[in-house]
């Protein structure tokens, strides 16, 4: 009888699901569904603010009760991540440059507190709504952006719809899926193809993503393959001049950067150095973790290894003595890639699938990495095709790599100009995407 009543439980799911897929209501079963996660997504915001109390703040801006200085149609342009932020910044610098307004919009604080910090009164800020009809059509009606602008799969039915009932332009650019993710949209293909039929432009890293959008759904048209931003990666004068700065005090000492590190890859890293430190007694660690929550953590297990340390946020100055600088700050990576003689960047000793090893690239770092790449695949084997990158497992071969890279300078300096040379070539992104997005002010809307 259990037997049964479970098939006819499935049977009947499935007639729901079919009878609201024919009558044209997906999007709507899908609604209804995120109405019901809001006391819980609540919950989790109040949640995450146990370690950071900027969770708390500015839940108005969720559902789209915004403020609005002045009405100047600006080109809203989201990011969700920090990292999205990052590579979106020369483009956002383009628009700016070129008397775009630009409305900037990001979902933690993390990513606020650096959108603020660019932008310096600039273009206006905010959080991007939670994806209810209700928040987004407030926020459209109250901001009314001239053109929508997502980046890499921050892909929101209810906003997409929302954009096409304004009569907006939208555009994804950079572009990027990952084959599991892939997997996941197909799955879900009745909700988000109408969402990737309506883009008006998708620009791509590369034709692998190409062929990846086009099967989601994405109109041949609306395709083109713009390239990486985050090859256009600049070096700003103050960084180029605080990394001068920092080197000079530093003199000579061998400097290894962990970059991005995550929870169970600190414990590796330091390690791995407590052996190096036999060798190469002046060498000095700086470890910048990807979370500014993890920041106290990280020092408490600094602290366990015994390893002489300073804290960046301290103000206290580095000696001779100083064996590792955590950087417990934040926008501040790029320097310390910019003073290291080897980077290794984090996310990927562990399954998190890697982090963005673009500016060691930029600065011709010998860069290290552990196996799991997954988030930046087609980077990380242009590397390795070109003997760029060295991989490491664990602890003995991260502290085998570090000693060979610190002591065969000769080695390190050619995997670091093989590293450079990878990231050259691919640069000019910024400049397509600008002039595709441009063009959208001047076609109409599906």
């Amino acid at each position: 009888m259990a037997f049964f009543l479970s098939i006819w439980q499935d049977m009947l799911v499935i007639s729901v699901l079919e009878y609201v897929m024919r009558a044209g209501c997906v999007r709507l079963l899908y609604t209804l569904l995120f109405y019901l996660m809001v006391p819980l997504l609540l919950l989790s915001l109040f949640w995450q603010s146990r370690k950071n109390p900027a969770y708390r703040r500015r839940w108005g801006e969720r559902f789209g009760f915004v403020q609005v200085a002045e009405e100047n149609k600006p080109t809203l342009v989201h990011c969700a991540s920090v990292g999205e932020f990052l590579a979106a910044k020369g483009f956002i610098e383009q628009l700016l440059d070129n008397g775009t307004p630009v409305w900037v919009t990001c979902t933690t604080p993390t990513g606020s507190e650096l959108i603020q910090h660019f932008l310096q009164g600039r273009g206006e800020h905010s959080y991007l709504p939670l994806d209810l009809p209700c928040a987004v059509g407030r926020f459209l009606q109250r901001v009314k952006p001239q053109t929508i602008v997502l980046m890499e799969t921050e892909l929101w039915p209810n906003l997409v719809h929302a954009g096409k009932k304004h009569g907006i332009p939208q555009a994804l650019i950079n572009a990027r899926m990952s084959q599991s993710s892939m997997k996941g949209y197909l799955r879900a293909a009745w909700l988000f193809r109408p969402s990737w039929q309506t883009l008006q432009l998708c620009g791509v890293q590369n034709g692998v993503q190409a062929e990846r959008f086009l099967q989601l759904g994405v109109r041949t048209e609306a395709l083109q393959v713009t390239g990486n931003l985050k090859f256009d990666v600049k070096i700003p004068p103050q960084v180029q001049r605080d990394v001068s700065a920092f080197k000079t005090l530093l003199s000579d000492r061998p400097i290894i950067t962990a970059g991005s590190t995550h929870a169970g890859e600190e414990e590796i890293v330091l390690a791995a150095f407590r052996q190096l430190l036999s060798k190469k007694p002046d060498a000095l660690l700086i470890l910048v973790p990807r979370h500014k929550e993890r920041f106290e953590e990280v020092a408490h297990l600094i602290q366990q290894s015994g390893l002489r340390m300073v804290r960046r946020s301290s103000g206290d100055p580095m000696t001779a003595d100083t064996q590792v600088l955590l950087a417990d700050s934040m926008g501040e990576l790029m320097v310390w890639y910019g003073v290291a003689s080897v980077a290794f960047v984090g996310g990927s000793l562990i399954e998190r699938g890697g982090h963005n090893p673009l500016e060691p690239m930029a600065y011709g770092l010998p860069i290290l990495s552990g196996p799991h790449v997954f988030n930046f695949t087609e980077v990380y084997q242009q590397l390795d095709a070109h003997k760029a990158i060295r991989w490491v497992h664990g602890e003995p071969s991260m502290e085998e790599a570090l000693f060979e890279l610190l002591t065969c300078l000769d080695q390190a300096r050619h995997i670091g100009d093989q590293a450079q040379q990878v990231f050259a070539r691919h640069r000019g992104a910024t400049v397509r995407t600008y002039a595709a997005v441009q063009s959208l002010q001047h076609e109409p809307t599906l």
